[in-house]
């Protein structure tokens, strides 16, 4: 675990420093998935259908922050398959529909503010932190959900992974 601990560390030092280079796929496959795996169990919803729609959410911003397309919009059928909230099926269809990253990253903001409501509605154990990148859709900002502190910005995925804050505490 700790040769686990040491490899994230020096990659991300290492991919702070060269800022400009993008990581390999693998890297930002191991930088932006595992912190997350772990959070996941401390997570509990009043309802099935939140924690199912908030896991697909997760899944698409993990795809946005790895500015994988195809995975954004395989993420985002499955949280329009998995809910009833019929304003949330017509945003997130956006992402399915686009095949360009920053019409998905858009839309993925859309999402975020109908998620968040659903979040804390349903969340009952656990912390979900609300993220915001100031320099997010021409520097208007842009927020999206976490499970961890860390933040993974899926605006800019790999250009800039760390850019953004914390600006709230869903408990």
């Amino acid at each position: 675990m700790r040769t686990i601990i040491l490899i994230v560390a020096l990659v991300l030092a290492f991919s702070c420093k060269n800022a400009t280079q993008s990581p390999s796929k693998e890297v930002e496959e191991q930088v932006t998935t595992e912190p997350e795996i772990h959070s996941h169990a401390r997570l509990e919803f009043e309802d099935d259908m939140t924690e199912m729609i908030f896991q697909h959410y997760l899944h698409i911003k993990t795809a946005l922050v790895n500015s994988d397309v195809e995975e954004a919009q395989f993420g985002a059928s499955m949280l329009k398959k998995n809910t009833n909230d019929e304003k949330l099926k017509q945003t997130v269809s956006k992402i399915t529909n686009a095949n360009d990253i920053e019409a998905q990253r858009t839309a993925f903001s859309e999402v975020t503010v109908l998620v968040e409501e659903l979040v804390k509605k349903s969340l009952s154990s656990g912390e979900v932190y609300k993220q915001f990148c100031p320099m997010a859709f021409n520097n208007e900002g842009g927020y999206w959900l976490s499970p961890d502190k860390i933040i993974r910005n899926p605006y800019f995925g790999d250009k800039m992974l760390k850019c953004g804050q914390i600006s709230e505490t869903i408990q």
